[in-house]
């Protein structure tokens, strides 16, 4: 009898474990979802000129970063952009200038914990780290890393 209620017992605890991991799961794949939209808010948004798409995925303290080398002297420096700075460029219509035909962007989460995730973005002009958080229930952009692409492949 108490052989019996153990299994019992054990079938409700496997019961359980399978009902908390298939809400992990989906709560993973929302999650998943969540970033891949935020990300692709702000490169395509970029690339229409779309200010209101850009600024959804931004976080109001977002900062982005590239090293950039002086031609003459050869030193570098570190240039920030900051949301406003950003989003005026978008509005201005400088991602549109530089795409020339359809623009085909890779988005691949790199790394996610908790409220913290890491994105690479990939276009025929830029490659893009973004560092994002979980920020009052939406995914956004925190900090980007960006570069160009000089030559196919990098």
């Amino acid at each position: 009898m108490r052989q019996g209620a153990l299994l019992r017992g054990l079938g409700g605890c496997a019961i359980a474990w399978l009902a908390l991991g298939w809400a992990g799961a989906m709560a993973s794949l929302a999650d998943d979802e969540a970033i891949k939209a935020a990300a692709l808010d702000y490169a395509e948004g970029w690339y229409a000129g779309d200010e209101v798409r850009v600024a959804r995925a931004l976080h109001p303290q977002m900062l982005k970063r590239r090293i950039v080398t002086e031609i003459v002297s050869r030193q570098q420096a570190v240039q920030v952009l900051d949301a406003a700075t950003l989003l005026r460029a978008t509005r201005e219509g400088r991602g549109k200038a530089g795409a020339e035909g359809p623009v085909i962007l890779r988005v691949a989460i790199l790394d996610r914990h908790g409220d913290m995730a890491v994105v690479r973005v990939v276009s025929s002009l830029y490659v893009d780290y973004l560092s994002m958080v979980r920020w009052e229930g939406r995914w956004l952009i925190l900090s980007v890393l960006w570069g160009t692409i000089t030559a196919p492949g990098d």
